[in-house]
């Protein structure tokens, strides 16, 4: 593949059960970009395919939308019953927190207190656009240099202006509110709850 839509493919960064992400040129705004692939073919099971696709268009409809420089900017969504589904996001260097909430991998105090004071701003921006991430996890944190970050996937976010039906049980167990657990009415306090306990990681 060397095109998805208008964009060049440069190549490829990753890929999980249901997406692929590349790196891309954008021609028209001359820059790289990251595009997620979606493979909505994996999702045989129709109710999930159906919540699925929910939380693809709730990702997508934040395009434009969030624009914060401790959160990775969506540029572009395509949303359609074709072959070609994707996101166009905000190209990061560098990695995830993952690695770094290893015991051999840990940051150093300092840098530790500074990510979580960028991600509480950053989270505090999105609560203020009504828009609540219910991720949030050492994965979906890139970091950039020593301390820099930038949140990412908000393909679970829970988006308060959306009069559609929002898909519950979604998030990461480990990291989850006990409210999130048990389905109830969220607020941004759930994403803070899952700060916390990315920062005790």
């Amino acid at each position: 593949m060397e095109n998805i839509g208008k964009y060049k493919i440069i190549r490829e960064l990753g890929h999980g059960a249901t997406s692929t992400v590349f790196l891309a040129e954008d021609p028209g705004a001359q820059r790289q970009v990251a595009i997620k692939l979606f493979n909505l073919d994996v999702l045989i099971d129709n109710d999930r395919s159906k919540a699925f696709r929910k939380l693809l268009l709730s990702e997508a409809s934040l395009a434009g939308k969030l624009s914060h420089p401790h959160i990775v900017k969506i540029y572009d969504a395509v949303m359609d019953d074709g072959e070609m589904n994707y996101i166009v996001m905000e190209y990061v260097e560098g990695e995830s927190l993952e690695k770094l909430a290893e015991v051999d991998h840990l940051l150093p105090l300092s840098n530790i207190s500074e990510v979580i004071y960028k991600c509480s701003k950053a989270l505090e921006y999105a609560q203020f656009q009504g828009v609540i991430h219910r991720d949030i996890k050492p994965a979906n944190i890139m970091i950039c240099g020593d301390h820099d970050i930038k949140i990412s996937d908000f393909g679970s976010a829970l988006i308060e202006s959306q009069q559609t039906t929002q898909v519950s049980g979604v998030g990461s167990p480990a990291y989850m509110s006990p409210e999130q657990i048990r389905e109830q009415a969220l607020t941004h306090q759930t994403d803070i709850y899952s700060l916390a306990v990315t920062m005790y990681k």
